[in-house]
């Protein structure tokens, strides 16, 4: 059953597409390509609304679940030290004793939203001003040693470094950014205030998810809570890491591009599990012997061991354009870190090839393989990642919403459609028009675009 069937009506995209071969001249390949039928736009248009809808609302009600705006506000302007004792160590629940034989999960589920809200509701003391780190000490461990580029090498630099768990070292940046920005300096500063930009985005987009996939409940809050105080800290703030523009190598990175590689993988999978749910006998599920290639690939290295026979709908081109935007593996982004378990896990169980084990270990690069899965192989998981997902997007919402920068959700699941069903067969014969002719159309009739006016979000909440 698709993701939160009941609230977003998934079953509107499983008439307007079907599985087959294009009858247009020239190389075909079975995919999922759009019917032609008449009002197809103002439904795809239903759908984007309701799920923005039901997003808005879970954004609500999560962040009522933590403390006030003014509370925030006041105490990130005492957070100038980083003490590393302030850093409380929290083993995670027993799933065993979360979830006792036979009984449902609801009832843990509660339990979790009950402690964070208690956790969240104790009182900060005037007197004791806010001493947290920025992230904890395990993350160089869980999830990298980003990025071994040459620029960055060059300055002692491979990505999460550990004075970005201090927020001093962020205030610092702040600061040299400023003064840069106002008087050009010298080339090498400029470099270094690049990859100082760039391994505080990483620690904002990595500390959402890890938020989104602990189980100990301590730790999220205070993930959420670390990252409300960084949006409203008065020599720090959200905002410059929102968009870090394109990198040199032409990626664009930051938390607009987070939310766009999770949709994506998120509406695909969803729409997916329409067609296959309960049918075993699909044709998206029967298998196939060889590899269909596509020219939008670049995820596939000599590390990546392909699945064979595999089910048809990874032959599929929007399956594909799915893979290529959430797995390549490159020093600007982290989204792989999430979704390499689920879709192509290395052998060894590390999250990124950037993930050194240990220094006798180095030689793993080239040795340790990723072997592309059958997500639907394994259907608690698959469950667990969309649910995952769907939390990435929600403390999203909540963090665009807390600097005023509210997501326009409908806007986002539109041009996920665009990119994953691409060409004439695919986002032009649903909408009726081209990604780029519909988006100018919408831009008339009102203000369409990444960011939503804060009327039409309260009208659509």
């Amino acid at each position: 059953m698709a993701f939160l069937s009941h609230s977003i009506p998934w079953h509107v995209l499983s008439t307007m597409l079907e599985y087959g071969e294009r009858c247009d001249i020239g190389p075909q390949h079975p995919d999922l390509w759009a019917k032609n039928k008449e009002g197809q736009r103002k439904q795809i248009e239903y759908f984007t609304h309701k799920l923005q809808q039901t997003l808005l609302e879970h954004s609500t009600t999560e962040r009522r679940k933590y403390r006030l705006t003014q509370d925030y506000v006041k105490r990130a302007e005492k957070w100038t030290v980083s003490e590393p004792a302030d850093i409380v160590a929290v083993e995670p629940p027993s799933l065993e004793d979360d979830h006792p034989q036979g009984e449902i999960m609801e009832p843990s589920l509660r339990k979790r939203n009950a402690e964070r809200r208690s956790l969240a509701a104790e009182s900060w003391p005037a007197s004791s001003p806010e001493r947290r780190l920025v992230y904890p000490p395990d993350f160089a461990t869980t999830y990298m040693s980003y990025v071994p580029i040459t620029s960055g090498a060059a300055y002692g630099r491979c990505g999460i470094v550990e004075d970005f768990a201090r927020i001093e070292t962020w205030i610092g940046f702040t600061a040299r950014n400023a003064r840069y920005s106002a008087n050009r300096g010298s080339e090498d500063e400029y470099n270094r205030l690049w990859l100082d930009r760039k391994s505080c985005s990483d620690i904002i987009r990595i500390s959402i998810i890890d938020s989104a996939t602990t189980v100990d409940s301590v730790r999220k809050t205070r993930m959420i809570e670390t990252m409300l105080l960084l949006a409203h800290h008065p020599h720090v703030g959200v905002t410059e890491f929102i968009s870090d523009g394109m990198s040199c190598c032409n990626k664009s990175v930051g938390l607009t591009s987070l939310i766009k590689s999770v949709a994506v993988p998120f509406i695909y999978l969803n729409i997916l599990w329409l067609y296959v749910d309960g049918n075993p006998s699909s044709p998206l599920l029967q298998p196939r012997e060889q590899l269909q290639h596509y020219a939008y690939g670049y995820y596939r290295n000599s590390t990546f061991v392909t699945l064979l026979p595999r089910p048809a709908y990874m032959n599929t081109q929007s399956f594909n354009n799915m893979m290529a935007t959430v797995l390549e593996e490159h020093g600007h982004v982290v989204e792989h870190v999430f979704f390499n378990p689920l879709l192509a896990p290395y052998d060894s169980g590390r999250r990124s090839k950037y993930l050194k084990l240990s220094m006798a270990e180095s030689q793993l690069d080239t040795e340790d393989l990723r072997r592309e899965r059958d997500v639907f192989t394994d259907l608690p998981m698959l469950k667990e990642a969309l649910k995952g997902m769907w939390k990435i997007l929600v403390s999203c919402d909540m963090l665009f919403k807390e600097i005023g920068k509210p997501v326009n959700w409908e806007y986002v699941v539109i041009e996920s459609m665009s990119l994953l069903f691409q060409d004439k067969g695919g986002f032009e014969r649903l909408m009726g028009t081209d990604w780029m002719d519909y988006e100018l159309a919408r831009n008339k009739q009102e203000s369409f675009g990444f960011y939503a006016a804060i009327d039409a979000e309260v009208r659509a909440s």
